[in-house]
């Protein structure tokens, strides 16, 4: 049993009921295994800080918070029970706000661990003082994608424990739907499949279970999708270290495996270059059936929260693809077909794959904040508004114009229609 604080108390100033002074040296406590629990010893890890950044007040989406800017503070060696500390000044982790008596300016720090074929995890963490951080071992995925009849068959190990509060720390409290004041521990490490193709996001399907099929309608025709998956925990414990301050330790651990090559798609929808309304430029090219990945917004009118596609004929459709759609409360795609654009049937209903856990509101803002912090890949949230689906279409006969909103049927709601503020690409086949 570790009790890294004991060692600490005998580093630090004696000064338990009296202020940190900025050239302090306060420490954060590791261990790091490898993938089969043995020790990493004699591993160089790198640790480095960036000044947390507050999100602009313009009411604007999770993504809109900076990215942070993490420079090199300092290294350090395992041991060989792979045990590791981090070094700071005080100054440095609290640094006195110039602009307001009295008040700090705080920082958040990272350390990583990355692995030869591509795994990898990192915690990044704000704290005030003496604190112990959640093992650092990588997952061990085992991530393979195999041929089979209906697409890759895609196969991995459980996602990695949730991370354990050390003997030295307590669980802080959160407070529940309910208004009770209970311990709080990390959010269980939730997995995300990952595909992208040329930098810009594929698909992506929050709580992937193993076996999962990647259809050869999610490839399309794109040329070099790879598949990836990452996990995520946040939490927050309370550490009481001999002979040092009070403090909170608020983390984010991040575990990913290395990208793995799939062959190009070779599926071209039929939806591709057909026009659609609204238009961000009325009798302007569609930019969300031109192939292309980026999310755009779409500048729907209050009384319209649909987007309506034209094909150039009549088309008995099969399946369909949506990609970075995004919206207010939008759990569901809805497609429907018509031939005149009077009379309508449904073709989907369809769920667009977020996370499936319990929203955690009191630590979203922390979860929005520290999504750019991985050294090793892009932004991930489980609050990020850019969702995906697939799904095969009921047969309602040919159809000219597709009709595509977005819906819930959370507290209640009965199915309305919701806006879509934002979309990425929407594939139709035949």
């Amino acid at each position: 049993m570790r009790h890294p604080f004991q060692t600490l108390g005998l580093l630090v100033l004696v000064c338990a009921g009296c202020d940190r002074l900025q050239e302090d040296p306060i420490f954060a406590y590791g261990l790091a295994q490898q993938r089969d629990g043995a020790p990493l010893a004699g591993a160089t890890l790198s640790y480095e800080r960036a000044k947390v950044e507050k999100r602009p007040n313009n009411g604007g989406s999770p993504r809109d918070y900076p990215h942070p800017m993490f420079t090199l503070y300092g290294t350090t060696t395992t041991e060989g029970t792979g045990d590791y500390f981090l070094e700071m000044r005080y100054g440095d982790v609290q640094a006195v706000d110039p602009s307001y008596p009295g008040a700090t300016i705080p920082y958040r720090y990272r350390v990583s661990l990355l692995e030869e074929d591509g795994a990898g995890t990192f915690v990044s963490f704000v704290f005030q003082d003496d604190v112990e951080l959640p093992l650092l071992k990588t997952w061990d995925a085992r991530l393979t994608a195999t041929p089979g009849p209906d697409g890759f068959v895609v196969s991995f190990a459980e996602a990695p424990p949730t991370p354990e509060v050390p003997v030295t720390g307590e669980l802080a409290n959160v407070t529940t739907p309910e208004n009770a004041v209970v311990p709080g521990p990390p959010s269980v490490p939730d997995p995300v499949l990952i595909l992208t193709s040329g930098g810009q996001p594929l698909f992506r399907a929050w709580g992937a279970t193993s076996p999962w099929t990647v259809s050869p309608y999610v490839l399309e025709d794109f040329a070099s999708p790879e598949l990836q998956l990452r996990a995520l925990s946040i939490g927050e414990w309370t550490f009481f270290p001999t002979g040092a301050l009070h403090s909170t330790l608020d983390f984010r651990q991040e575990w990913r495996t290395g990208v793995l090559p799939l062959p190009a798609g070779n599926l071209r929808p039929i939806s591709r270059g057909i026009p659609c309304e609204p238009a961000p430029e009325p009798g302007g090219p569609c930019p969300w059936t031109d192939g292309r990945l980026e999310p755009v917004p779409v500048k729907t009118p209050l009384e319209v929260p649909w987007l309506i596609l034209t094909l150039p004929e009549p088309t008995r459709l099969r399946h369909a693809v949506v990609r970075g759609m995004g919206g207010s409360y939008l759990y569901y795609f809805i497609l429907e077909g018509s031939l005149d654009g009077e009379q309508w049937s449904r073709m989907a209903l369809a769920p667009l794959l977020m996370s499936e856990d319990p929203v955690d509101w009191g630590r979203q803002p922390f979860t929005d904040q520290t999504q750019w912090d991985s050294p090793f890949d892009g932004g991930l949230t489980r609050y990020d508004s850019r969702l995906f689906g697939e799904s095969a279409l009921e047969d309602v006969g040919p159809v000219r114009y597709v009709r595509l909103t977005g819906t819930s049927y959370a507290d209640g709601n009965n199915g309305v229609g919701r806006f879509i503020y934002q979309l990425a690409e929407v594939s139709l086949f035949e």
